[in-house]
Formats: structure tokens, sequence, C-alpha cells
């Protein structure tokens, strides 16, 4: 049975638990590593691939492998928040970081650099479930949107930091120096992690949840796959991430440079603003929708944005335009993630199934990342960039988003 208080009214601002935005901090430092370690090779490909002699058509395991190990542990991971708790899991994440960047930094072939980006990808998986997890467990749900907008520029700036950062320290010190700098930040983020972060008592689960003690934990935790709401939740991840961090992150730029003639640090430049701008952005979409008291509606303005965004990236050639539907898709694009990571523990019954509803989440998003990096290649070629890319793109937004507002009218707010 699914909740229906969420959707009554705006609820009162509650107070934030004592320590609760340390803990925030502790998690959001843990979990940049990923994206710091993620993106290492993004910007020094060539640099890699002539050191290593690693074939044009192998490397992109070396990006592609991090989605694959995050849908193949996103179950194992929250097996492993459930029987550890989320401080040994985030420090398992971390760890894993390490000593993928550690291998890589030792690496002398293409075999052994995969088998450290595959270690890392591990890391990647298990901050996947148990960041949000702790974020949802400590933070009320009239403070979540905001708190969980804090936490998910994790990614724009753990991305911006390591593909700034890397081509100059390659062409001074060598590649292997952006993996030994990438080791030196998950040490620090271990000792922080060690320092600051505490699990959430029954207590604190039960304030934040709006729950009696003696309630918490004593439902199902597998009974949140009942809950159709949080499926269709799911669902929209998927879709979130087949559109924009898969297929725009992918192609935008191929397009601008090969279709509209527009100079590859241009295009570069104006693919990143989707995401650096993210880190003011979903703050902001975090605070409004805790002010407005809805997760519901920004979702729906977020997605009004991101079509306007789609109907033009693959068809105009006005550098211009280029610019306007990039910053303003870049400011709003990221609330989708951000709310939908929110609403998770709203529409579910219980705080101890946030971990299962995390996991689930984390397996459509990267089911999402690999068919976007893959799946306009194959539209393009019988349809065009503009029409292969509405096709591909359009319709899925259209439908997932008349089907939460339709099953989940009764849950989210």
């Amino acid at each position: 049975m699914e909740m229906t208080s969420g959707s009554a009214s705006k609820p009162a601002k509650e107070a934030v638990p004592k320590g609760a935005w340390a803990i925030l901090i502790a998690v959001w430092i843990v979990a940049i590593a990923a994206p710091l370690n993620m993106f290492k090779p993004a910007t020094i490909s060539v640099e890699i691939i002539q050191a290593l002699s690693i074939p044009g058509s192998s490397y992109g395991w070396i990006m592609s492998v991090f989605s694959i190990m995050g849908l193949i542990l996103a179950f194992p991971a929250t097996g492993l928040v459930y029987r550890f708790g989320m401080k040994k899991s985030l420090a398992v994440s971390v760890i894993s970081l390490f000593v993928g960047s550690l291998i890589g930094a030792l690496s002398t072939s293409f075999e052994m650099l995969l088998v450290s980006r595959v270690v890392e990808g591990c890391g990647m998986g298990f901050i996947g479930v148990a960041g949000p997890t702790a974020i949802s467990l400590w933070f009320p749900k009239s403070r979540q949107g905001f708190a969980v907008a804090v936490f998910q520029t994790w990614m724009p700036l753990g991305t911006l930091i390591t593909m700034n950062i890397a081509p100059v320290m390659a062409a001074s010190m060598g590649w292997k120096s952006v993996w030994w700098l990438a080791c030196a930040y998950c040490v620090v983020a271990f000792i922080v992690l060690m320092l600051f972060f505490k699990e959430p008592s029954k207590e604190v689960m039960a304030a934040t949840a709006g729950k009696r003690v003696e309630d918490v934990g004593s439902g199902n935790k597998f009974a949140a796959f009942k809950n159709p709401s949080l499926w269709i939740l799911c669902i929209m991840f998927l879709v979130f991430a087949l559109t924009t961090t898969g297929t725009t992150s992918s192609y935008w730029s191929l397009y601008l440079r090969e279709v509209a003639g527009i100079d590859a640090s241009v295009a570069a430049f104006a693919v990143s603003l989707c995401t650096v701008l993210g880190a003011i952005g979903i703050p902001f979409g975090g605070w409004l929708s805790d002010k407005l008291g809805t997760r519901k509606w920004m979702i729906v303005a977020a997605w009004v944005v991101v079509l306007v965004f789609l109907w033009f990236a693959f068809s105009t050639v006005d550098l211009t335009l280029v610019y306007v539907i990039a910053v303003v898709n870049g400011f709003c694009q990221g609330w989708i993630p951000a709310m939908v990571q929110t609403s998770i523990p709203e529409i579910l019954e219980d705080p101890s199934q946030n971990a299962m509803g995390m996991g689930l989440m984390n397996v459509f998003r990267n089911g999402g990342n690999i068919l976007g990096g893959m799946a306009l290649g194959y539209f393009v070629g019988p349809f065009g960039w503009s029409l292969g890319s509405h096709i591909l793109c359009l319709p899925p937004i259209i439908i997932v988003v008349a089907l939460m507002l339709i099953i989940t009218r009764k849950t989210l707010r």
C-alpha cells in the first residue's frame, strides 16, 4: 500500500538532525571521487592511446566499463548497505576507486588499464546506492530537495575538475600523473569519511520519515518492488540517462563539429555547459522544490526544457542558438535526477526500503547510460541527425512524463 499523504499539502519546514549537514558534505566529498576517476581519460585519450598502443576500436571500453559495472553492481551494492551499513559501503567505494586508480597509474598495457577501470567502476556502483540513501535518511522530507540537489553536484563538479586538470597535468607530467592525483584525492575522501560520517539512528530515521521509532525497519524491504510509483520513477531515470548523459554527451559534440561546422574546442565547451551549469542549477532547483512543496511539477518543468533542447540540438547550425539551449538545458536538466532521488524516499512506506529503491534506480540509470552511448548511431544512418534524434528521444520522454502524472498522482506531491 502506498502512502497518499505526500500530495495532500505543502509540508511544514522540519528541523534537520544535528550533524546532518556535516554528513552531507562528507558523502559529497566521497562521491566526487567517482566522476573524478571516471572522466580521467576523457580529455587525454590521444596521450593514452599513444602511450599504450591501444586500437581505436577498443578505446571505447575505457569509458563504457564504468556504466556496465554500475549496472552489474547496483543490487549487490544494496545488499552491502543492508548488511554492513552505509559507512562501510562508502568506504568500500572509495577504496575501490583508490585501488583501481593505483593499478591504472602502474599500467603498462591496455589490458591492465582496462582491469583498473573495472575496479574503479565498482566504486562508482557502490556510491550510486549508498550516497543518496544516506542523504534520504538524514534529512526530513520537506528539506530533502535542497540536500539531495547539493549532493547531486558531485557529478558536474567532479567532471569539471578532472576534464580541466587532466590535459594540463598530462602535458607537463605525463598521463599517469592524473591517476596519481586521483589516488591522492581518494585518500583525502577516505579520511573525511572516517572522521565525519556516522550511521543514522532509528530515532533519526523515524524523525526524518515522520514515523514512530518502533515502525522503522519493521516492514519488508522487498515490498518496495511492489510500488508502481517507484518503477515509473526508475524508468524516468533510464529515459533521462538515455537522452542526456547518454545521447547528448556522446553525440552532440560530434554533430556540432561534423554537421554544424563548429570548431572542436567551441563544440566541447557548448557540450560541457550541459553538465557544468548543473553545479548552480541543481541546488537552485532543490531549494525551489522545497520552497514550493512539489517534486512532480519541478520534474515536469525540467522535462519541458529538455524537450525543447532536444528538438533543436541535432538540427540547428546556429552557434547563438547552440549556446542558448546549452545554457538553459544545463541549468535545468539536473532537476530531474535530483527530484527523482528525492521522490523515491517520499513514495516508499519505510525508510529501510530506501536503499532498495536507490539500487533499482541505479540499474535503470546505468542501463540508460549504456543505451544512450550507442543508440543514436543506429538512427542517424536511416533517418538523419534531426529526425533520428527526435524518434529516439522525444517519444520516451512524453510517454514517461504522462505515466508519471497518472501513476504517481496520489503518491508524489
